[in-house]
């Protein structure tokens, strides 16, 4: 999924988002996703995703999450408890367990 792609409500976020790490822009750049971060998403069943070069932004209020990554776009997944979501290296944004 691309920038124009998200929802209203996640534009918004992004934005608000960025506005609170002191940007002065509202679109993300290649300096906004850390070099060396990896972010990895465990489910329920064991099924594993792993991103490097990501961020991420959890929204309880929509039970969602979404990562964020400078090459292979942005991805929303469901926030429940079971999950376990991980934020290695790179800017501590978002790192718990759901």
């Amino acid at each position: 999924m691309r920038h124009t792609d998200l929802s209203e409500r996640w534009q918004v976020k992004l934005s608000e988002y960025l506005l609170d790490k002191g940007s002065k822009y509202q679109t993300l750049g290649a300096s906004d996703f850390p070099l060396d971060s990896v972010v990895s998403i465990t489910f329920e069943d064991d099924s594993k995703v792993e991103f490097r070069y990501a961020f991420v932004i959890e929204a309880p209020e929509w039970r969602e999450v979404a990562v964020f990554t400078e090459h292979y776009g942005y991805h929303l997944f469901p926030l429940y408890d079971g999950m376990n979501l991980t934020v290695k290296g790179g800017r501590d944004v978002s790192a718990s367990s759901a």
